[in-house]
């Protein structure tokens, strides 16, 4: 198994994870981890090119610590940059949809757009609307944001009913903060880093060796012309 931490670390794939933690709370947990991770790829500049349970491991049986094995390098294309984001969102909605419903090895995306209400009663209804807007409308919304989103619509709310705020003053949104999990995701996904790297080499650096090269030999030239 990878070393990423310095020990050995333990991967399981998130099917097999799913089938011995199947609470409804443990796989939202490990769904809205798996966004976090989702968001932290997009940030640097790489999507995933596979979803398929099997592509996807927790490492070390931590719910937080996710690991997508296959990574694609976003497109420099704004529009395309956009649609690989947006289709990265729907097919880690998709998944999620599957395994909670039990049904991912039938599951198609028509057929889930079509039949929406009726699966969705299998899956958290505090998060239908978000799997709604994903699946049928196409919305490019991360899991973690709405959940942070609705965390502060039940505190304020809660806050009204205790009468926590005074008529005389303002009420005062909690703003929201989307959630991030960056210390485990550096490491996991460190060869990001080492790929951009990689990538910067190849477009500058050796392109300049080329370049003092031709001086090189522009010089060489030059000096066996004047003999």
């Amino acid at each position: 198994m990878g070393d990423l931490f310095g020990n050995k670390v333990d991967e399981e794939t998130l099917l097999s994870w799913v089938s011995s933690h199947c609470t409804e709370d443990e796989m939202r947990e490990v769904f809205l981890n798996m966004d976090i991770a989702l968001k932290y790829i997009h940030e640097h500049g790489y999507c995933v090119d596979n979803f398929y349970p099997t592509c996807i491991h927790v490492l070390d049986n931590k719910p937080d610590h996710i690991q997508f094995d296959n990574l694609l390098e976003l497109s420099d294309d704004p529009n395309e940059r956009k649609q690989m984001i947006r289709q990265d969102i729907f097919n880690s909605s998709f998944i999620q949809i599957g395994l909670y419903t039990n049904t991912l090895k039938n599951l198609r995306p028509d057929f889930l757009k079509e039949n929406f209400d009726a699966i969705a009663k299998f899956v958290p209804e505090g998060d239908v609307p978000y799997y709604r807007g994903v699946v049928q409308r196409g919305a490019t919304v991360y899991f973690s944001e709405y959940a942070v989103e609705r965390i502060n619509k039940d505190l304020n709310q809660l806050k009204k009913e205790l009468n926590e705020v005074s008529s005389d003053s303002t009420d005062e949104e909690y703003v929201p903060n989307s959630l991030s999990n960056d210390e485990i995701n550096n490491k996991i996904y460190k060869n990001i880093s080492g790929m951009r790297e990689a990538a910067f080499i190849n477009v500058l650096i050796i392109p300049g060796i080329a370049l003092i090269s031709m001086i090189i030999l522009g010089i060489i030239s030059w000096i066996i012309l004047l003999k």
